[in-house]
């Protein structure tokens, strides 16, 4: 099969010839239709994981039809069509056929095409594990969500609005509209107003109830700067330096939000969790409460590139590769 992929550690990513994985007992082989491009692919791309075998095919967001079950697999049969959220650490979906566990896979969202699917799972799922299963969210509560018009972010807004939440964001200008029509209340220009006084102004001092980061550096050290007293920071990139935070001063919470890398542990509840995510935001999709952000879809020769455009940042919502034409 096709398939994009390492050779080695250090190298690049290129189109080439591999064989088609057999599923075990528990796995499900999908033909892939199309894959999410996330900042994640090209940063594991530079910095291998060490259980990595190469040639090694990235890509965590697959939607498809199951082609094939291992011999323990119940619920699946092939022709089913499908998505869900792949493992960092195993081969991945940016190729003909990739392979799964049966428990992480999630009916493909009724309305949406294979392409609108693959653009949920790492940034959808993120931000719906971080507002729906870390934080104890309540209607009339304000939120920060920290780069609003990207993936993560822009679903994190979506989310925040169906929950009654006062949503503050920031973005570039050219933004604007965007954030605001997916329920941003405050809209801050990180290019030439100081975030920290600006969310003051707007909450008259008080701060925010939750700072949902997914810039890290200077934002996420400035979080603790906003947060109301029993706060709740969400870091998707990096936690703050506390060293010189003063115990019991805010009572906050940190909530450290690590999506695919539940694949490393041994723990089957969180795993399987995976699939709980992907049926319940898949529900929201498909009534129509969430937008899948669906900005551009490329080809499979055109991931390498497209990714690193990704990882410059300043990428409005999501990016799919088709692999079925």
């Amino acid at each position: 099969m096709k398939a994009l992929a390492l050779e080695e550690a250090g190298g690049n990513l290129k189109v080439m010839d591999v064989p088609v994985p057999e599923p075990e007992a528990d796995q499900v082989l999908v033909k892939v239709h199309s894959v999410g491009l996330n900042p994640v692919d090209y940063k594991l791309a530079n910095s291998p994981l060490p259980e990595w075998q190469f040639p090694h095919i990235p890509g965590l967001d697959v939607a498809g039809v199951v082609e094939k079950t291992g011999e323990n697999v119940t619920g699946w049969q092939p022709g089913d069509k499908v998505y869900y959220h792949g493992s960092l650490a195993h081969q991945g979906g940016f190729a003909e056929y990739s392979m799964t566990r049966q428990d992480v896979l999630a009916p493909l969202p009724e309305g949406l095409s294979f392409n609108e699917a693959a653009a949920l799972p790492t940034p959808a799922f993120t931000a719906y594990q971080s507002l729906n299963r870390k934080v104890p969210l309540r209607k009339g509560q304000t939120i920060l969500v920290q780069a609003g018009a990207g993936g993560v972010g822009g679903f994190a807004i979506q989310l925040a609005h169906l929950k009654g939440l006062d949503i503050i964001t920031t973005c570039s200008p050219e933004n604007t509209d965007h954030v605001k029509k997916l329920g941003a209340s405050k809209v801050i220009d990180y290019n030439t107003e100081n975030v920290v006084e600006e969310v003051h102004k707007y909450t008259e001092g008080r701060g925010v109830d939750i700072v949902m980061d997914m810039v890290g550096g200077q934002a996420v050290s400035e979080a603790m700067d906003m947060l109301a007293f029993n706060g709740h920071l969400v870091s998707v990139v990096e936690l703050p330096d506390m060293s010189q935070y003063e115990p019991k001063s805010l009572a906050l919470s940190i909530h450290e939000v690590a999506l695919g890398f539940v694949y490393r542990t041994d723990d089957e509840r969180q795993i399987a969790d995976l699939g709980h995510i992907a049926r319940e935001v898949g529900e929201l999709a498909a009534s129509k409460k969430l937008d899948p952000l669906l900005e551009e879809v490329v080809t499979l020769d055109a991931v390498p590139e497209t990714l690193s455009k990704i990882n410059e940042g300043h990428v409005r919502g999501n990016i799919v590769c088709q692999i079925v034409g």
